[in-house]
């Protein structure tokens, strides 16, 4: 049997992307992130009390969960780790702003870190090595737009 070569993967069209630092700093603050929800929903869970924080607890184990898996994507440099860690970020800081606005106990802490995660990720050399914008020296062809010609 001669080997054959896994065809079933398109190459990836992103040159040879070494991982930027801040992408790693940020990757691992999402596995600690996670960790941390992980941990606090097992807590909210074992300690009991009513609907409401088991529910809590709940959805802290599953936000802890998805945030880990956003992290080792972010690690291994998946293009949808970058969509789904801004997704992720809008949602968080949303929330945190409603709590600053409307409740009495914002968390400083959560909003200071995902702020700092999204000037992390913005950089274009962090988007161009994710995948999520054609890197520098690539042209793009420009077509027009067939309703200009009206």
């Amino acid at each position: 049997m001669e080997p054959h070569e896994d065809q079933s993967h398109p190459p990836d069209p992103r040159p040879d992307a070494k991982r930027p630092v801040a992408v790693t700093l940020v990757g691992l603050l999402m596995f600690a992130v996670g960790a941390y929800n992980v941990v606090d929903g097992v807590v909210v869970l074992v300690n009991g009390g009513d609907n409401s924080s088991l529910a809590g607890g709940a959805v802290e184990i599953v936000f802890g969960i998805l945030a880990i898996g956003i992290g080792n994507g972010a690690l291994r440099m998946r293009r949808w780790a970058w969509a789904a860690f801004m997704t992720l970020a809008v949602v968080g800081l949303t929330h945190q702003l409603l709590r600053n606005f409307f409740y009495d106990h914002p968390n400083y802490l959560s909003l200071a870190l995902t702020s700092l995660a999204v000037f992390a990720l913005t950089p274009l050399d962090v988007q161009i090595a994710f995948g999520v914008r054609p890197p520098r020296n690539v042209l793009l062809e420009h077509t027009r737009n067939p309703i200009d010609s009206l």
